[in-house]
């Protein structure tokens, strides 16, 4: 059902590598960080992020500008072919026990040998870099396409560039490329984002700190979560949202099902700075917003919105609003009071944040008929609420929208320097916007 909206425009690339069977490619400059994943038996996918921190095993990019892969830690991850490494020979011993196919690699050498059983004569290969030890992590460290000799054939590992990802779903923001191994079988495409699982190593050197804006809507998270390393494609976290269940959270539980709402998840994931470990799984990083969600919408609140006659969805809704018409919290009640003396007069919001909601954070990530929720949300069409919050609001809006400041104010307008214009009648509202230096096409409601 989504789709991405924002994608990092293609980069020239500038190391040699091996792509989609095709030959060589060029891949990024050094510094650039590339996924990896790995196929099991049942053709399931899983990624990992081997981009880790000093004195861990990781990709390396060698002197050459080739990707260099740690051995011992990649067939860590593949049951089925084992790693050994004599410290006298100095020789990196790869064997892949279903069939018995097995490459030998030489320290500081650019030859490898690969035998298609163990009884059988090597062969010699040459590789495009030579295999060495990491002087950070005193790892092997080999060609990425060096392991292809120990798959089921040739053709079980291979690289994806840009273009390949974006086409499977994949956010190129972070990743330049993705390394695909499969040891039993060969590989003819990347596996979609939302098909593979995403795994992590649990350590302190792969916590991220993110923080989340007060009034960003779902679609600006996911973004910058995949920016920021957490998650690796937008896509599985839109997907997690949309299917994963999260009922057994009350204030998701107690939603009716509404098809004419964008996200249900929309406006309960809280702006917040939260520890992420990179790489982490989608389910659980919404999982971990939602349930901060449960703990800050206090019991208070939910039976203040009840004795007020609102579900405590719509005053996240009316929050929402409020969060994106200013960023003042001084004038935050105010604004409440505009939008609930509106909503009590039977008056539409017309809100212009309502219809920016739609056209930026929601049409450019479905698919279908993208025009479908507009008489739901755009408050100039709709007669109340829209059917669901446009952002997840800060604490001071959620606050504002459970006490609004007592007034019969009905209308409001900004001028350039952020002065707020407030007003009872229609009148005095296009006096006000007289005042603010605007014209009746630029009044704000």
């Amino acid at each position: 059902m989504f789709k991405k909206f924002s994608l990092i425009m293609l980069l020239l690339l500038g190391l040699t590598i091996f792509a989609q069977g095709t030959g060589p490619v060029t891949a990024q400059a050094a510094g650039k960080q590339y996924g990896v994943l790995i196929g099991d038996g049942k053709g399931n996918y899983t990624f990992y992020d081997f981009n880790g921190t000093e004195g861990e095993q990781k990709i390396e990019i060698s002197k050459s500008g080739s990707i260099m892969v740690p051995l011992k830690l990649l067939c860590g991850y593949m049951p089925d072919i084992d790693y050994s490494f004599d410290a006298g020979t100095r020789k990196a011993v790869l064997v892949n026990k279903k069939n018995g196919r097995k490459v030998v690699l030489t320290e500081n050498s650019k030859t490898a040998y690969s035998y298609t059983k163990s009884s059988s004569k090597g062969t010699k290969r040459g590789l495009v870099y030579k295999t060495y030890v990491a002087s950070d992590s005193n790892a092997a460290m080999a060609h990425m396409a060096a392991l292809k000799w120990v798959m089921a054939n040739g053709d079980g590992c291979k690289y994806f560039n840009k273009s390949a990802m974006i086409k499977a779903g994949y956010d190129s923001g972070i990743y330049s490329g993705i390394i695909v191994y499969n040891p039993y079988k060969k590989v003819t495409a990347l596996p979609k984002a939302a098909d593979v699982t995403y795994r992590t190593r649990i350590n302190d050197s792969h916590i991220l700190k993110v923080t989340i804006p007060e009034g960003y809507s779902m679609a600006q998270m996911f973004e910058l979560l995949v920016k920021k390393g957490v998650c690796a494609s937008t896509i599985s976290l839109f997907e997690a949202a949309e299917k994963y269940d999260f009922s057994k959270y009350p204030l998701i539980g107690q939603l009716e099902a509404d098809e004419n709402r964008c996200f249900l998840l929309e406006g309960y994931l809280y702006p917040d700075t939260y520890e992420f470990y990179r790489n982490s799984r989608a389910e659980d990083v919404i999982a971990r917003m939602v349930n901060n969600t449960e703990k800050r919408i206090t019991a208070a609140d939910r039976q203040a919105a009840a004795v007020q006659g609102y579900t405590v969805d719509e005053i996240l809704t009316i929050a929402s609003i409020i969060e994106k018409e200013t960023g003042d919290v001084n004038e935050m009640p105010r604004i409440a009071s505009v939008l609930r003396n509106r909503l009590s007069a039977g008056q539409r919001l017309q809100c212009d944040a309502t219809i920016h909601y739609i056209e930026r954070y929601v049409k450019p990530y479905i698919t279908g008929d993208i025009n479908r929720y507009n008489a739901y949300y755009n408050t100039y069409k709709c007669p109340a609420l829209p059917n669901g919050p446009i952002c997840s609001p800060g604490r001071n809006a959620v606050l504002a929208a459970l006490n609004p400041e007592d007034t019969d104010y009905l209308f409001f307008v900004t001028d350039a320097e952020g002065a707020y214009y407030y007003a009872s009648t229609y009148e005095e509202h296009l006096a006000n916007i007289k005042l603010a230096g605007l014209n009746d096409t630029e009044q704000k409601e």
